[in-house]
Parts: C-alpha cells; structure tokens; sequence
C-alpha cells in the first residue's frame, strides 16, 4: 500500500487522477491532506502523477502515547515494525559509503511533545539499530524549525540526493510509518524551483487544469498568468491551443513588481491586461487562474473593480458553455463579480495554501 501526500482540500481530485492512471489502485481511506491506496506494484505509473506532492511506501501503524515520557516506547515500535530494519539494510548498497537518513514526523492532538520530539526519538531509536547509517535528522530539523520561526512559508525538508526519509504521521494514538518513494524535487516536476509571489505549485496547477475537465479541442487560458505554472500544467495534455496573459506591474494600480512571466513549456503568454485581452468574442472553451488575492500581488483597493471589470471580459471571451475555474480567497467578491456578468458556479473545494484557504471555484457561461 501507498500513502500520497495532497495539498489539502484536493484529496477528491488526486483520488481520481490515482484511479484513473494507475491501473488496479484501490482506495483505502482517506484524511485530510492523505490518501492511502493498494496497488498490484511500484510501477512508473506512479510516479507520472501530478497532484500528488510526495508517495510512501506504507510500513504499518504503532501505538502512541500522549507524554513525552512516551516517546522512547514510540521510537523502539517504529524500529522494531516489521520490514523497516530490513528496508535500511537493503538499501545501503544504493547510497554509497556514507548513506544517511531522516525522520520527518507530523501529528495531530494533544501530546505534551512537538513533531520535533517526535523525530528525534525515531531516529534515535533507528540509529541505534543500523549502525552505518548517518543520522541527518537533528540537521533537518533545525532547518526547518528556523524556516518556521522566520515564517518562509514552505516548510517541507530540502532533502540531500543521498538522504532518504521515513514518515511518522501521529494521529492521536495511532502513528503511521511510510518510506518515501519520491525524491524532495518531486511535487515540482523534478527540479528544486523558486517561485513568484502568489505563483501556485505545480501540483496545486495541475489539479485546477483537472477540475477544468481538459479536452483535445479546448482553446484555454489563463488571463493571470504570472509565471506560467498553470500553462504549464495544460500542456501536459493536448488542447488546440494554450494561452496565458499578464500585465507589466505599472498598469494596474496597487499591482506590484516582478510578475510578468513565460511558461516553462513554451505555450506564449502576452503581456495583457486581464480586463482588455486580446481575443476574440466568443473563442474561449476554458479558463484556469489563480486569482490576485490581495495579500502577495495585488493591493486591496483594487481587486472588487479588477474581479468586476475581469469576469465582464471572461463573459465576452469565452464560448457558450465555456468552463472557467477560478482559486481566490475573495468568495464573496467573485461570485458577485461573475454573477453580474451572467455566469453560473459553485465552490468545489477549498484548500489550505500557504496559511490561507482559498475556495477554488467552477463557473459556466450561459
């Protein structure tokens, strides 16, 4: 069994792509941010997911106490779960002379201990048990608890090539144990990459273009197109054309500097006002964008006549029938927006990104 890690609010979306691309997967539960399926192998089609930010190989679950008096019994259960000693020791070969390893621990309730505590206990516990292994754990951690602490946002481990990790998700009592499968470059399509302000992870990208149902004949396009991710992520599949626009940052008042951007897969992105864009009446099938949302890009000022003035535009552009999925945590300003301009929508889901929750929306035009 597999566990697949999912931004938060996509399970729904990342159980479908699962289903749908690797063949016999079953699902067998999921919870927030996770879902957890049985499949006939490790196959490449696996790893050809896109809304999946990381995969583990599931080792099984252990009991947990809640004091911190308990964390040594919780670092001699994960060591002593079957298959997991055996797993170190059969992968010393693949790591060279000085392999080395850390344990990345999340958790849920009311223990008296941190993740942090959590980890170290593991690793300890491991450590003792696979003598020629290097335990990176405390390095990890003092990374990421300073990356906490200055608030950068993305608090994921930026792993070494040669570190593998194992996974302790702490659920009350119940601690789940996973291999990860995936290297740290994984969710951002096999390169450690730096992003805009407001640009979206390629796994969060790919899983808007699903919710936009893609087709072969789609015209498609993404009026805040930024850096490009969302473009990007369309031209993984075929459509008859892919278009994304961005605004020079002195356009639109409050706009700030640094996002007019290219796409990665070469579709072309135009430097566009996204209230005044270049296309014709009535050539658009789908629209995909993540909205300004006024914290990172946008001053607040300006985004009610920004929504109002783009959704007149979107009406005009798009076909009859054409499909639009929005991200904003502005809800009640966009439905009003699109409202206005004679579309119907609903929220499908909302995600938990970066410290806030945008809703992700799906308009059609009627």
């Amino acid at each position: 069994m597999v566990l697949a890690t999912v931004t938060p609010g996509l399970e729904a979306v990342a159980i479908a792509e699962i289903v749908e691309t690797v063949a016999g997967a079953v699902i067998v539960s999921t919870s927030r941010g996770k879902v957890y399926a049985r499949v006939p192998g490790l196959d490449e089609a696996l790893t050809s997911l896109r809304t999946v930010d990381n995969l583990y190989l599931y080792l099984g679950e252990v009991e947990v106490g809640v004091r911190r008096v308990d964390l040594s019994a919780l670092g001699n259960a994960v060591a002593s779960l079957g298959g997991v000693i055996g797993l170190f020791r059969h992968r010393e070969s693949d790591w060279g002379e000085s392999p080395s390893f850390v344990v990345n621990a999340s958790r849920i309730g009311k223990q008296t201990y941190s993740r942090f505590d959590a980890a170290t206990a593991v690793a300890q516990a491991i450590a003792s048990k696979v003598p020629g292994w290097t335990n990176a754990t405390p390095a990890v951690i003092h990374t990421v608890a300073r990356r906490d602490h200055e608030d950068e946002g993305d608090a994921t481990p930026r792993f070494a090539r040669s570190t593998v990790e194992l996974r302790v998700d702490i659920l009350g009592q119940r601690g789940v144990v996973g291999w990860r499968l995936t290297p740290a470059s994984f969710r951002f399509r096999g390169q450690m990459r730096a992003f805009a302000p407001g640009s979206l992870l390629p796994t969060v990208a790919y899983a808007l273009v699903r919710m936009s149902e893609p087709r072969i004949d789609d015209v498609f396009l993404d009026p805040f197109a930024g850096t490009g991710t969302i473009l990007d992520e369309r031209a993984s599949t075929e459509a008859l054309a892919i278009i994304g626009t961005e605004i020079k940052s002195d356009l639109i008042p409050g706009l700030r500097p640094g996002r007019v951007g290219a796409s990665d897969a070469n579709s072309p992105v135009i430097e566009a006002d996204a209230r005044h864009l270049p296309v014709r009446d009535g050539t658009v099938d789908a629209v995909v964008s993540n909205l300004p949302f006024g914290r990172q890009v946008l001053d607040e000022d300006a985004i009610v006549p920004l929504y109002i003035d783009t959704a007149r535009e979107l009406r005009r552009i798009m076909a009859p029938n054409g499909r639009a999925i929005l991200m904003t945590t502005r809800v009640d300003v966009i439905e009003a927006a699109m409202g206005a301009a004679g579309f119907v929508g609903e929220v499908l889901t909302t995600i938990s990104l970066n410290g806030q929750n945008p809703a992700v929306m799906r308009y059609i035009r009627v």
